[in-house]
């Protein structure tokens, strides 16, 4: 869908700004799927990052875990919370979560899956925002 609608608009824009070289134009069709396709392909990490933080606000302080799959695209996370305590002003919560986001557009084959497990603590600020505690190597 979003490379259908990344290449009608932009086929339609260069149109519009006077372009009437057909392989100007095809390209311009090409390089507008391929944007839209990547637009709805970040939209299913959008989902990831919404549901994590949400997981994050909600969940108890010993281990939980809260799952999603979106059934159009197969695509799918994992949030796990470990434990939560305080530093200060701050809640913390350790973390692991599992990110399984396939890329099939918009050819098929072309970029596989990206799957990656990410482990750390997050911590809340006072104003609600989450930020990465920075790790010590």
């Amino acid at each position: 869908m979003g490379a259908i609608s990344g290449g009608g608009s932009t086929t339609a824009l260069c149109v519009e700004s006077g372009i009437t070289d057909p392989y100007a134009v095809a390209g311009c069709a090409v390089v507008g799927a391929f944007a839209g396709a990547e637009l709805l392909y970040n939209s299913d990490k959008d989902v990831h990052n919404a549901v994590f933080v949400d997981h994050l606000n909600t969940a108890p302080n010993g281990a939980s875990y809260t799952n999603w799959y979106n059934s159009k695209t197969g695509n799918s996370g994992i949030i796990h919370t470990t434990k939560s305590y305080t530093q200060g002003p701050l809640k913390c919560t350790e973390y692991d979560h599992t990110v399984d986001i396939t890329n099939s557009w918009p050819l098929i084959g072309i970029g596989g899956v990206n799957r990656k497990v990410v482990f750390g603590t997050a911590c809340q600020l006072p104003d609600g925002q989450w930020i990465e505690k920075p790790r010590l190597n």
